[in-house]
């Protein structure tokens, strides 16, 4: 009678014992801060989509892929969701967009000319983030064909220095990596000025159903009504500017 009242004991506990989450493998780019810090696993955009994914009601494994290879690697079967995209190829499904990205030009303020727009770019040496000419207007494309110099970087950490030290008249990053590593190399500088001459681009995931899109977007949404987005934009940016 003790050995069957232990049993039923013992069955109870292991009820008791909540399920291991499943887990759900996303594709997201490499080294990007503020928005991702491959080494920590933090950053504003790695841990949006963490806690996305956890209201979901699955554990989040994150595949660090360079932006222009995420959509062959998720073509290729690997992951549940894929980041940073802007348009749906047939049989998959996007979500609601999840991050924006803010294009910004860059010069110094003693710079000899003034930039009024993209035409203004004419003669003058200009650095951009990789893949610029494919995220940004027709019209950028058009004006970097009249510029003295240009050339496209991966690794955007030397950038402000860059432009600092005269090397570059004109630089063309998103708003919030500009500000992370201008403030790590210069913090009390000022003499650097900031254009908007972009639209934002807004990015989704992919999914491989319209269940686990439609499942990401609930998920997203209650996110972005809770304290912790807010929270995130704050503690990344310094502003709520999402």
């Amino acid at each position: 009678m003790q050995q069957l009242l232990y049993l039923g004991m013992l069955c109870v506990a292991f009820m008791a014992v909540p399920a291991k989450a499943q887990q759900l493998q996303l594709l997201v780019g490499v080294e990007k801060p503020p928005y991702i810090k491959v080494s920590t696993q933090t950053g504003y955009e790695l841990e949006l989509l963490s806690a996305v994914v956890k209201r979901m009601g699955f554990d989040c494994q994150f595949i660090h892929v360079p932006n222009g290879r995420l959509l062959d690697v998720f073509n290729e079967g690997q992951a549940d969701l894929v980041s940073l995209q802007r348009s749906a190829p047939e049989g998959l499904f996007a979500t609601e967009s999840y991050i924006s990205y803010q294009n910004i030009l860059i010069v110094r303020q003693d710079l000899y000319k003034e930039i009024l727009s993209l035409s203004d770019l004419v003669g003058l040496r200009v650095m951009a983030f990789q893949n610029a000419l494919k995220f940004l207007p027709p019209a950028y494309a058009d004006a970097i064909n009249k510029t003295s110099s240009y050339l496209e970087v991966v690794e955007q950490h030397q950038l402000p220095a860059l432009l600092l030290k005269n090397r570059v008249d004109v630089l063309v990053m998103d708003r919030n990596i500009f500000w992370h590593y201008y403030r790590l190399t210069a913090p009390d500088d000022r003499s650097l000025k900031v254009l908007s001459l972009f639209q934002p681009n807004h990015y989704h995931m992919l999914a491989r159903t319209p269940e686990v899109a439609e499942r990401f977007n609930k998920a997203l949404m209650e996110v972005k009504q809770s304290e912790l987005f807010s929270q995130l934009q704050l503690k990344y940016f310094a502003e709520l500017s999402q």
